[in-house]
Order: C-alpha cells, then structure tokens, then sequence
C-alpha cells in the first residue's frame, strides 16, 4: 500500500512579541558528549561530587586505536605491570598530605572517604622509568551525611568466609538456609526442575548443533552469527541445566544432583575444541558452571574433580582478565561482558580465592571496578540501551552488589543510582504496558516480563520502595505466575535471590502517588502519564534524545516520540532487530526513518555515539511539564570507525541512497509540552539548515495503518489500537506532500532466529507517514496529539485566529513563520497556567514562576 497526497494550509504567524532576552541557548559543537572508549577524566576538572566517594578514572593512553575492532594497533598495557600512577591533594603544589598510589589499571578507589573540601589531582603513565603527567585537575567534595561510601577492598577481603561454599550460599548458614528455603515456593522450583533434568540424556554438541540453517547464507558475518546463535541454543540450556542441580543439591545436600552435574561439566568441558563452540559468552559459561560447582560441591568433591575444576577456573578465568583489564573499564559499555560475563568472572574469582594464586589480583580488580563503574553508566538510572537490553543485565545489578552486602554488612543497595533505576522500570514500562520504545527488540517488550517484576521486587526489598512493591503487586495480581516466567533465564533469573531475602515487601506509597512526569536527563528519555490510578486509560507518551546516539544497541531515534493507550502502542518505532549486520535492522529499524522524529532530505542520523542528541531543560510539573531535546549534531555522515567497518564487512552501504550524506543541519529543536492529565500533549519543532532542504516529518504505527484528514490548516494523523486513539494534528506553513506506506524501506527477513523446531517466523509490516516540505532553509512544525480511549472523540484543536488555536482549556500560540524568532506561548487560564519559550522558557504554575535555560547534563567517559 502506497499513497501520496497534497495538502495545502498557510497559518498566517509571527513572533510573539516578548521582551528582548540575552541568549540561553547553548550550541554545541562537540563532535560527541560520549566515547566508545573513555576520552575524559573522571573526576573531571572542577567537577563536584556530592553523593558518593570519589573514583578516579583516566583514559588509555592509547584509547583511540580502540575504534577499530581487531586493530593491530591496539595493544593494550599488561593486566598486571605497573602502568599508571595517581597522586592527589588538598595542597595545588602537592607538598602537603600527598596520597600517592600505583596502578595496574586506569582507575583508583581511595581506601577512605575524602573530605570535604578542594583537591587536587594528577594521573600519570608508566614509560619505563618515567611517568608521563597529565595536568592538574581540581574537584570538589561535598559534606552529605548520606553520601554512598563502601568498604575498601581490604576490608571486604577480611570479612570472606575461607570455607567452602561462599558465592551461593555461606557455609555458615548453609543449615539454617535449608530449613528456611522450604517456606519458598522457589524451593520447589528448583527441585523438580533439576529431577526433571537427571532423567534427560546429557547432549553431545557436534551432533546436537543445526548447521543446515546456514545454507544460503550470503556472507560469513551472517554464517558466524548463525553458527554463534544456534551454539548459545544449546550451551545455554546445558549451563542452565547444571546450574539448577548446583542449587538444587545446595537446598537438599543430595548426591544425585551434584553427580549428575558433575558429568555434565565433563561433557561440556570436553566441547571446548569443537569448531560449534563459538561465541564469547561461551567461555564466560564455562567459567561460570565449574566455579559454582567447585565452591557449592566441594566438600564433596575428589581431589581429581577439583583438580579439573580449578584448572579450567584458572585457564577460562584468565583468559577473561586479561581481556577486560585494560579494557571493560573505560569501554562505554561492553554489552556481553557488562551483561553477564563480568558478574560470571567476579562470581568465580571469591570462589576460588586462596586456591589459586591469579585469584587474589582478579577478586581486587572485581570489586574496585564495581565501585568505579558500576551498577549503571551514568546517575540517573535509566538503561542507555533501551528496555529489552536492560533486562540482559539484571542479574548481574542485583546479585553482585547483594553478594558484597552480604560479605561486608555495608548496604550497596545505597547507591543513589538505584532510587533512579525504580523510576525507569516503572516510567519506562507501566503495569501491563508495552515498553518505552527504544533500543534494540524494543517490539518484543510487549508487557512487563518476569524478570523486569522481579528485579521490581528485589528492589522494592533492598531500598525499601512502596512505588516498587506496588508495581509487582499490580501486575501479580492479574499474573500470579509473572516471577516463575523468568526462572532459568540466565541473564535475568532472581529466584536464587528470593530463597534467600526475607525481607517483606514494603507497605505506602502506591503508583497513583507517583508524578505524571519523569526525565532521565543524562541517558536523555523523558516519559509522561495521564492516569496512574487507572491504567485501563493511561496515556502514555515517552520521548528520548541521547548523548549516547545510537551506538551498541541504541537507535538513531534522537527527538523522537512514542504514544500508547492502555499499555498498547499507537505512534511507535518501527522494524525488527535481529542483528547488528542485518540489512532491515540496520536501514529500517537502527536507522533515523524508523522513528517518530525528522529527516532532512530523506538522510538520518549518524550511526554511533557521533549522532548524539541531548535534553538541555525540563519541567516536572503538576498540570504542565516540559522537555527539550536538541538533536542539531545527529545528523550527516557516518565517521564511526567501528560502524563503518561492521557495515563493510556486511556487504552494507553507508550512502546518501541508504540515508546518510553531507550534513546541512544547523539546528533541530523538538520541545514536547504535557498539557494537564489527559493525554494532551504540544510538540514544537524549530528548523534550520545551512541550504535549501527538504523536511520530512515522519510518523509510524506497528497494529493498524493510520488514517490521514484534511483539516482546516492542519492534517489530522490518527493511530489507533484495540483500546486507544492517538490523534495528531500537524500544523505547518505550506504544502506538504504526504505520504503512507506499509513496505519497509529494507525488507524484513528472519533469518536468524528460529523457534526450538526450527521455524523462522515471518517479520510483520508496519506503517510509515511521511510529510515533506517544500525547499526551506528555516522551518517549524507544530503538531498537538491528543491519546484518548477510543470511544471517545477527544479534545479536538479548535483555530481561533491565524496565530492562534485552542485545545480545550489551552490557549497555544506560535510562530511557524521562518521570519522572526521560534517562539510559542501556553495559557491556561482556568488553573493560572503560562509557559513562554522566546530563546528562555518561562513557565509559571501553582504561583511559582521558574525560567530554565539550556544545561548540559553531566557526563563523563
């Protein structure tokens, strides 16, 4: 289905006449705020750091050669040679009270908390017998009684226990954890899973192993990530069944399920020269299922499976230090390892300290990474890789800090980073919701899944969260069985930690107590609510502009916006994910045309962290909130050298034919005002490029095609699902040429990923609008979007003048004229609401009248 209309409206508009304002705006010129590697110091040069203690963190000194997967010039320092020194004081001259210290690594955690005041810091690379200085930084540190500062390493490593097991369960408790496990239903879980597995024949994976599915395809980047997905296939379910009989014989202390384990782990061990054995989660796998046995069987172990044991250990385990130190810790976010594989390493490090020497140098670099990376990249919780992604790094936010807290009595569930994440889970994807609509696979994310519930749960226990323990009664009430759902899943199975916390749900606050609004400022997402009371008829909208741009498993979807009803999409994100080097994921789903937001002359943007955008201000208001995001750098061609090279070897062209050439933006505003509680919302985009250009305005539905109406001055586009109605109208200064398609501009094939009996099932189509303007330099677009139910009409805008339109009790003015200013004014004057945008945005509600000016988030890597 293709059609193509004119539709032809002039609204006649000017500036509004405000006083004269000095600029508070800011434009960046950065060619990003992020880095694939780390570029920056951490803490930067007159940074204040006020809620935790202090990490000091240095970029490689060769952290560019990075750009390049597999560079012959990238070599990395020695994971254990003295290759950086630190020195920090509160005397500028570094005379007085020097703390001094070398490093294996680019990071350095004080052992004490530092006080309160200005201090001064160097790091410096180790050139043999000379140290090359970086210059003197200054930061400064804040008095705040609740400040997060954990226990040094040394004080961790002497509250161990010494005796086996440790990880899963304290020998010392170990007596007491079996008679209290029997009052969990997970208990039972575990126990018929694992009998169920004793009576399943151990597989073999040569024979077990499909390789037909890799016939016909085109390349070996296709082949490689066939043969690796089909290698996880069974891996995965072998570890998952090893696992279950670990704990299994740690509830019951039964000699079955060890044995049967055991013979297991020696087949697995046995595949490691099979040509099938491909992927890099794989010897984190490894690691993991023989670390767990040798710390959880080992009184009942022989001296000969401990010896197995211990060497795969020391081999796997190496194998993965070495590749992370000098590495993972400056790597903006390492997606296997940060997911899985790290926790699987720290994991098998404390079970095997003081058994094999590597341990002690592997357990220190664990746990003084986790303190200065960890558990998010940023502070304000949200996930940078969308939600299907945030679920693959679960486990590893709830087990590991619970396994220091457990060791060290101190609370690492304090970490401020935490009271952000409950606000993601729960903003990001509502009870009963499809998710927020970002990321890779975000079309999967259909409702909350159980692992999302149970780290709700884990959560709302470990901070004591009422709005947590609200969301999980919530949706348990309709799904009783929402946690069981995720037992066995490998990156996000909590059952192990519910056996063990008996700490109640916490009794107060309940979601209707909750804002209606919620900005993630440094992941830049954004998400409004109408109704939290009844989520039946919530309107939901969620915005995001990114400084991490579309790099790892992030879309090229900077200003772009998503609309539901009753938990159900309406405008939303588009295409299918399968892979990275997949030719729809990459054009039409990663690409810019996928997403609600705006193309200039058909091109996106950029692909990486290059093409960044950012919130410069927001509103959390009561009846008003607001958010900007500027996306005036995303766009052009792409230069990442490691998106380039993936593309390349996938036989995919980054041309002006595929959506990426020359840049002629100059400037791309979106500003996005939440009008009272029902689902009324004002989007204003201001334009401008560097030439004559065509802009596309796009929109897009994933369950019905849209309808399109010629309205007076305006186009209506609605969407619409089972329950809702999300009406847009489009107002603009011309005539736009539209178009509605339901091809994808790459067509989804599904390759990949086949069910357990090998059936590939077909990738659905989804529907695009596309509104184009005559040639312009300068532009602006207003649209008003109004979600309602879908038995009702809802608020339909209403042109009192050429300047004017009003939406119910909303008075909206703007300038859609390229002549004069972007500017547009709100008034409300049934509950004394006015928001002004002329360069400052002023906006004045309950009485109090607050004026926000453009402020970068703060970022650092």
């Amino acid at each position: 289905m293709k059609a193509k209309t004119n539709y032809f409206f002039v609204l006649l508009a000017f500036a509004i006449c405000q006083p004269a304002q000095p600029q508070s705006s800011k434009r960046l010129s950065d060619v990003t705020l992020m880095h694939e590697m780390r570029a920056t110091p951490s803490p930067l040069n007159n940074a204040v750091v006020s809620d935790k203690n202090v990490s000091f963190m240095w970029p490689l000194s060769n952290h560019k050669s990075y750009y390049m997967e597999n560079s012959p010039a990238w070599k990395k320092p020695k994971e254990n040679d003295t290759n950086y020194r630190i020195r920090f004081s509160k005397d500028p001259s570094f005379n007085d009270k020097l703390f001094s210290a070398s490093s294996s690594w680019p990071f350095y955690n004080p052992d004490n908390e530092l006080s309160p005041g200005t201090w001064y810091w160097q790091f410096g690379y180790v050139r043999g017998d000379t140290t090359e200085w970086s210059d003197i930084l200054q930061f400064n540190v804040m008095e705040n009684p609740e400040k997060f500062i954990p226990p040094s390493y040394k004080s961790l490593m002497e509250k161990l226990p010494r005796e086996h097991p440790r990880v899963l369960v304290f020998e010392s408790e170990w007596t007491d954890f079996i008679q209290k496990s029997r009052e969990k239903e997970e208990r039972e879980w575990y126990i018929q899973k694992a009998n169920e597995i004793i009576n399943t024949e151990r597989v073999n994976l040569d024979e077990a192993i499909n390789t037909s599915f890799m016939e016909g395809l085109e390349n070996e980047v296709k082949k490689k990530a066939m043969i690796t997905r089909e290698s996880r296939r069974i891996v995965d379910r072998e570890e998952q069944n090893i696992d279950v009989l670990t704990r299994a014989y740690l509830l019951t202390k039964k000699r079955a399920y060890l044995d049967d384990a055991m013979k297991r782990i020696e087949e697995m061990v046995s595949w490691k020269n099979s040509p099938h054995l491909v992927g890099d989660f794989n010897q984190a796998t490894l690691l993991s299922v023989t670390s767990l046995a040798y710390d959880s069987f080992y009184q009942m172990l022989t001296e000969k499976q401990k010896k197995m044991l211990l060497h795969e250990i020391k081999e796997n385990g190496s194998d993965l230090f070495s590749d992370f130190a000098n590495r993972l810790e400056n790597h903006i976010a390492d997606n296997h390892n940060w997911q899985m594989n790290f926790r699987i390493f720290t994991m098998a490090a404390f079970a095997v300290y003081g058994e094999i020497p590597e341990a002690g140098l592997w357990t220190e670099y664990a746990y003084n990474l986790w303190l200065a990376r960890f558990p998010g990249l940023n502070k304000d919780g949200a996930w940078h890789n969308g939600d299907s992604y945030f679920h693959t790094n679960i486990r590893t936010l709830v087990e590991v800090p619970y396994f220091y807290t457990k060791v060290t009595g101190y609370d690492f569930f304090r970490d401020p980073w935490y009271k952000g994440s409950a606000m993601y889970v729960i903003f990001q994807q509502p009870p009963f919701s499809k998710s927020g609509g970002n990321g890779s696979s975000h079309q999967n994310v259909t409702t909350p899944r159980g692992t999302r519930v149970a780290y709700a749960d884990a959560l709302a226990r470990l901070t004591n969260n009422s709005f947590l323990s609200d969301y999980v009664e919530v949706i348990s009430e309709s799904e009783p069985d929402i946690m069981k759902q995720s037992f066995g899943s490998k990156p996000g199975d909590l059952s192990w930690f519910r056996v063990h916390c008996n700490t109640p749900l916490p009794k107060g606050d309940k979601l209707a107590g909750l804002p209606l609004s919620y900005v993630f400022p440094q992941t830049g997402l954004a998400s409004f609510m109408s109704d939290w009371k009844d989520l039946n008829r919530n309107a939901m909208f969620t915005f995001r502009s990114s400084p991490y741009g579309s790099t790892s498993h992030a879309l090229a979807n900077q200003n772009a916006f998503n609309t539901f009803y009753g938990g159900k999409a309406l405008f939303y994100s588009t295409g299918h994910h399968s892979s990275f080097i997949d030719a729809h994921s990459f054009f039409s789903h990663r690409s810019t045309r996928a997403h609600n937001t705006i193309l200039i002359n058909g091109m996106g943007q950029k692909i990486g962290t290059e093409g960044y955008g950012w919130i410069p201000r927001y509103y959390e208001g009561t009846k008003i909130s607001y958010v900007t995001g500027d996306a005036s750098n995303a766009y052009g061609e792409v230069i990442s050298p490691i998106w380039k090279e993936r593309a390349e070897k996938s036989g995919l062209s980054l041309s002006p034919e595929n959506g990426w050439d020359k840049n002629h933006l100059l400037t791309y505003r979106r500003h996005i005002v939440k009008l009272g509680d029902a689902g009324l919302v004002f989007i204003y985009d201001e334009l401008e490029a560097d030439t004559l250009v065509h802009w596309n305005y796009l929109l897009h539905t994933i369950e019905n095609p849209m309808t399109i109406v010629q309205k007076e001055h305006a186009i209506q586009i609605r969407a619409t699902n089972e329950k809702g109605t999300s009406d847009a109208y489009l107002f603009s200064n011309d005539e736009l040429e539209v178009e509605m398609t339901n091809k994808f501009f790459t067509p989804a094939l599904n390759w990949l990923k086949a069910n357990n009996e090998g059936y590939f099932e077909p990738y659905k189509n989804h529907w695009h609008f596309e509104a184009t303007t005559p040639m312009r330099k300068i532009y602006r677009f207003a649209t008003i979007i109004n979600t309602h139910d879908r038995k009702e009409q809802g608020i339909v805008p209403e042109r009192i003048s050429d300047t004017e339109i009003r939406a119910g009790n909303w008075s909206i003015t703007f300038n859609l004229s390229p002549r004069g200013k972007a500017s547009f004014s709100i008034d409300n004057r049934t509950d004394d609401i006015k928001l002004i945008y002329d360069d400052i945005t002023t906006i004045q509600e309950n009485g109090i009248t607050t004026i926000l000016k453009d402020e970068l988030p703060e970022l650092e890597i």
